[in-house]
This record gives C-alpha cells, sequence and structure tokens, in this order.
C-alpha cells in the first residue's frame, strides 16, 4: 500500500493547476510548431526539387529541420538549442511527469541533480513560433493546418485560467510570506524562490 504523504495546501495545489494548464499547452505548441516547420519544409522541396536524386530528403525534414533554419538564418544555435530542450519536456511528460511536480508533490524526494519546472518554456516557445513564422514566409511554402483552429477556444479558456491561477498564487505567496515572517525574530526570515521560477 502506498505511503500517505501530507495533504496539500492551497498555494500549492493552485501551483501544480498552474503547471498542469501549462503542460497542456506546451503540448499543443510544440506539436504545432514540429507540424508546422517540418511540414513547410517538405512541401517546400517536394514542389521546387526536379527529383527525388537531387533532393535532401532521403534523410526527414524532422531530422535536420531546426539545422535547417539555422543555416539560413532564421534562428541562432542557441535559439535552435533552446527550442529542442523545450521540445525534450515533451518526453519528460509523456516518461516522467512525476518529475515535473515532485518538488510539490514530493519535495523529499527530489534531487540537487533534478532539474527545475521551467515556467518560461511556454513564453519562450510562443515568441520562437512568431520568429519562425516571419522569417519561414520568404523561404518556404507555408504548410497549413487546422490544428490552431479546432484548439483555439480551449487555448483562449486555458490562458485565462493561468491568468487567473497567476493572480491567486501571487496572493497567496504573499500571504504565506507575512504568516513566516511574523513567526521569524527580528523578522530574519529570507524566502526561498520557487524552485524554476524566474
Amino acid at each position: 500500500m502506498p505511503r500517505k504523504t501530507p495533504a496539500l495546501r492551497a498555494l500549492e495545489k493552485n501551483i501544480l493547476k498552474f503547471r498542469a494548464l501549462q503542460i497542456v499547452l506546451l503540448l499543443h505548441h510544440v506539436e504545432a510548431l514540429k507540424s508546422y516547420v517540418f511540414g513547410s519544409i517538405e512541401v517546400t522541396e517536394s514542389i521546387f526539387t526536379k527529383s527525388k536524386l537531387d533532393s535532401p530528403r532521403h534523410q526527414p525534414a524532422s531530422k535536420r529541420g531546426w539545422k535547417k533554419l539555422v543555416e539560413i538564418g532564421i534562428l541562432t544555435v542557441d535559439e535552435s538549442n533552446d527550442i529542442q530542450s523545450i521540445i525534450s519536456i515533451r518526453n519528460d511528460i509523456g516518461h516522467r511527469a512525476h518529475n515535473l511536480f515532485c518538488d510539490i508533490s514530493g519535495p523529499e524526494f527530489v534531487l540537487d541533480s533534478d532539474p527545475a519546472y521551467d515556467y518560461r518554456a511556454l513564453q519562450r516557445l510562443s515568441a520562437y513560433r512568431t520568429k519562425i513564422e516571419s522569417g519561414m514566409r520568404t523561404h518556404f511554402v507555408q504548410e497549413i493546418g487546422f490544428r490552431e483552429l479546432s484548439f483555439e477556444q480551449a487555448e483562449l479558456t486555458l490562458l485565462e485560467e493561468l491568468r487567473r491561477l497567476d493572480r491567486r498564487i501571487n496572493r497567496q505567496m504573499e500571504a504565506r510570506r507575512r504568516q513566516i515572517t511574523e513567526g521569524m525574530p527580528n523578522n530574519s526570515f529570507k524566502p526561498t524562490p520557487l524552485r524554476g521560477a524566474a
């Protein structure tokens, strides 16, 4: 029988909800960006390459897409590496989901080597998407899918809830700080930043 851990307080519960909503959006945006980049590259090559023998398509676009964006100057090497590190979070979601929450739900099990949760990954990925779309317009035929349209209202709803949770978490964190500070002699309490927070 699994060992019971102490029940989480309201602040910690809201942080977990915030991360869960971010993760849903991150999953969508990672797949949408990959589909857009790789699909546009392959469509362009299929139209403008004279024969398959002249084409580098023997290697799938998914294997060379980010490198190609660096080669033509749409992305820097650091930006490409960052995008791929964000994409790797998707694998963590599938195989090591507990790592994205354990610092809140089971902090006693967190190792110093465990990566901190990246609260800014979704924001960075969105900025990269804007930059990539702008750069690819002049180099590639654009592949347009219905992924974004079908998810649009869901995304707006999730973003609205994230904003609400963000305000609530900030209020709760301030109340927690006051509560702890009042119990410390000579106001000696120095709050530890939330792991992974900017």
